[in-house]
C-alpha cells in the first residue's frame, strides 16, 4: 500500500524454515520427560545432528523507497521494519550417524517440537537494492518454552530475490 511518494506500508505471509545445526556432532537433541536433553554419543561417528521447526508466519513492513522519494521514477534504495509473528507447524530432531568403524548409516528422527514454542514473533528489517533485498530477523521471545531447553532468541539473515 502507498502512503505516499515513496512511502509503503507492505504485508506479507510466507513459511519460513529453522534449522539449528550442532556444531558437536556427537550430541543428539531427544525429548526427554521435562525438558529438552542433548546427549553425547561416543558409541557411534555421528555426521549430523540437528533441530528443525517450520513456522506460518505473517509481518508488516514500513518501507522508504529513496529512489521514488528523489523523484527519479524507479526504484532505488530500499529500506524497511516491522513486526511479524508465527505459528510452528511442525518440528524435529535429527540424529545422522555411523558406527564406529565407518559403515552402516543410521538415521534418528523424533518428530516432535522438543518443546519448541508454538509461537514467534520479532522484528525484521531489510535493505533493497534493486531487485535483491537483504534481511534480519530477530524473534523477541526464546526458541525453547520457559525451563525446557537453553534460552536463546533466534537471529536469521538471508537474501530475497
Amino acid at each position: 500500500q502507498r502512503l505516499s511518494k515513496g512511502f509503503y506500508w507492505n504485508f506479507g505471509l510466507g513459511f519460513q524454515f529453522y534449522n539449528f545445526k550442532f556444531e558437536n556432532r556427537d550430541y543428539q537433541a531427544i525429548r526427554g520427560d521435562e525438558s529438552i536433553e542433548f546427549i553425547q554419543r561416543t558409541d557411534v561417528d555421528g555426521s549430523k545432528s540437528k533441530i528443525s521447526a517450520s513456522y506460518l508466519t505473517a509481518m508488516t513492513l514500513l518501507e522508504l523507497d529513496f529512489g521514488k522519494m528523489n523523484d527519479n521514477g524507479r526504484r532505488g534504495i530500499r529500506v524497511a521494519a516491522g513486526p511479524y509473528a508465527g505459528y510452528r507447524l511442525g518440528g524435529q530432531s535429527k540424529y545422522v550417524y555411523r558406527d564406529l568403524n565407518g559403515s552402516n548409516k543410521s538415521k534418528d528422527k523424533q518428530d516432535t517440537g522438543l518443546y519448541l514454542q508454538n509461537f514467534r514473533y520479532g522484528i525484521r528489517g531489510e535493505l533493497g537494492i534493486g531487485r535483491v533485498k537483504f534481511f534480519t530477523t530477530y524473534d523477541l521471545n526464546e526458541l525453547f518454552q520457559e525451563g525446557k531447553g537453553p534460552e536463546l532468541n533466534p537471529i536469521t539473515f538471508g537474501i530475497v530475490f
